[in-house]
């Protein structure tokens, strides 16, 4: 149903990471030895997600069949793998297909495990801690850039931790498609995507020149290719400068041809390079950039690092759980007692109604931690309030699909249930909320320390709730409560018998 905490045995050995690009499909399989990351196999395959995507945010057949045969033949490569061993993410095509679930399920079934489609602060920061990895640990701030397919994602950080980071709506995919699909390369054509770029990049451009750096590094396919024609056609000993970028388009423009035969540039990367040129002169200008090196490792790793994290529970989403409920002056006593008495209620009825005690536990456990976000913004509907903030806000760690659930869990957390957050078939999603809405109750008047004596037995649909007599005489208004609680879930097709 969801996919939260995929915990693993630090004694796993093979972990594998798939970024599915607007450009290129990526497969990385590794082997922690003696806390290094060895490399066993990398596949990757030019899909051209990007190229597929119709106005209306819709994929054309040849893309959607393109991607799918990809992930089929990495399936295979990874069929011995238990899902908690792979990541699989999408990036900016996958975020502006319109309605991706009939993708997704597709996709899930040719790879045999679960595709999550991640915002672009969270590509940007794995790409960061992907880059923080494979270069040498210094001192000073470090500038970032990645150009993908569809996005380019720009940080500003201080050794594997990211202070800024920004998505930009600019890829070479995007660009070429937008620009040069014809084939022809004009004065006008190439003057018309620099200034699309340097107006994608102007909102943001202050915040970054004011964070300052000390060094520039770029990474994945656009910036390597960049790096090795500079090196291969004598214009740079491999470090990326403006100078160099603007003798690459004026090789273009010389030519009047997108299919341009540069040395040091692969076949297949031909189509696409120039719009990835032209982001990166713009991110040059806009940003003042001087000279940028080439770094080795980009998302893929980022993926592999961050799910090593999860294997030694240094999960960064609890932390981001934990900073959200800080900004927006969460009662944390009061949010712990939820969560408790939530928790002890999910170990009464994780066996009868199936829940994974772990991957269910840590979605409960963070909606009880969110619940009242909200209030910070009006007490009225609060839940509604909290619910927007958490689908919204950047939870570093989180996939879209993870914000989701939580969101619904929250905006469930008090009145009738939101029937379109729990269509038929999201059973476990409902059975956590309901979990969550009678925590709520049992610490919704007074400021009780501990949980009630309460014992809570589920079958299917029907749920008793012992609690002592004394106690509920005594607690009155948890009576109350619990008694239109009934009633709501009566509407929700739910017996709940205090």
């Amino acid at each position: 149903m969801f996919s939260l905490s995929r915990l693993f045995s630090s004694r796993a050995e093979h972990i594998a990471a798939i970024d599915l690009g607007s450009n290129s499909f990526h497969l990385i399989v590794a082997r922690w030895d003696d806390e290094q990351l060895v490399m066993l196999d990398r596949l990757r395959e030019p899909v051209r997600l990007g190229w597929g995507l119709t106005e209306d945010g819709k994929l054309d057949d040849e893309a959607r069949a393109r991607a799918l045969a990809c992930l089929e033949r990495f399936g295979e490569r990874l069929r011995a793998y238990p899902s908690r061993h792979v990541r699989c993410v999408g990036t900016k095509t996958l975020r502006s297909v319109d309605d991706a679930s009939g993708f997704l399920a597709e996709a899930e079934a040719c790879l045999g495990h679960p595709v999550e489609i991640i915002s672009g602060e969270e590509e940007a920061r794995l790409v960061y801690l992907g880059v923080g990895q494979c270069v040498a640990p210094g001192e000073g701030r470090r500038l970032v850039v990645d150009i993908g397919g569809g996005s380019t994602e720009v940080i500003v950080g201080t050794g594997l931790d990211a202070t800024l980071k920004e998505s930009l709506s600019m890829g070479c995919v995007a660009l070429s498609k937008t620009f040069f699909a014809q084939g022809k390369v004009t004065d006008k054509l190439l003057k018309k995507a620099r200034t699309r770029c340097l107006l994608e990049v102007a909102p943001v451009a202050r915040r970054f020149t004011h964070e300052g750096w000390d060094e520039v590094l770029g990474a994945s396919g656009t910036i390597k290719a960049v790096a090795r024609v500079c090196e291969a056609n004598g214009w740079s000993d491999g470090t990326i400068r403006a100078e160099g970028l603007e003798q690459i388009i004026k090789a273009y423009r010389d030519s009047g041809e997108v299919e341009l035969s540069l040395k040091g540039l692969s076949s297949d990367r031909e189509p696409v390079f120039l719009g990835g040129v032209l982001v990166l002169a713009a991110l040059f200008e806009s940003l003042g950039i001087e000279q940028m090196q080439a770094a080795d490792w980009a998302l893929r790793e980022g993926l592999l690092y961050d799910l090593k994290g999860r294997l030694e529970n240094r999960d960064i989403r609890q932390g981001s759980v934990d900073a959200l409920a800080r900004r927006f002056h969460v009662d944390l006593d009061k949010a712990a007692q939820v969560e408790r008495t939530a928790l002890v209620m999910l170990e009464q009825v994780s066996e009868p109604w199936g829940l994974d005690p772990v991957e269910s536990g840590k979605l409960l456990s963070w909606a009880a931690r969110l619940h009242t976000v909200g209030l910070d913004i009006a007490h009225a509907d609060y839940h509604k309030h909290s619910a927007y903030i958490i689908e919204n806000v950047d939870l570093a760690g989180c996939s879209r699909l993870e914000q989701a659930q939580l969101a619904a869990l929250v905006l469930a957390h008090r009145k009738r249930f939101p029937p379109k957050k729990f269509p038929q078939g999201n059973e476990e999603l409902a059975r956590l909320a309901i979990l969550l809405r009678l925590a709520v109750i049992f610490h919704r008047a007074g400021n009780r320390a501990e949980s009630p004596p309460l014992r809570l037995n589920a079958k299917e649909e029907l749920l008793a709730l012992n609690l002592p007599s004394a106690w509920l005489e005594s607690n009155p208004l948890t009576l109350a409560d619990l008694e239109s609680e009934a009633e709501y879930l009566a509407r929700f097709d739910y017996r709940l018998t205090p």
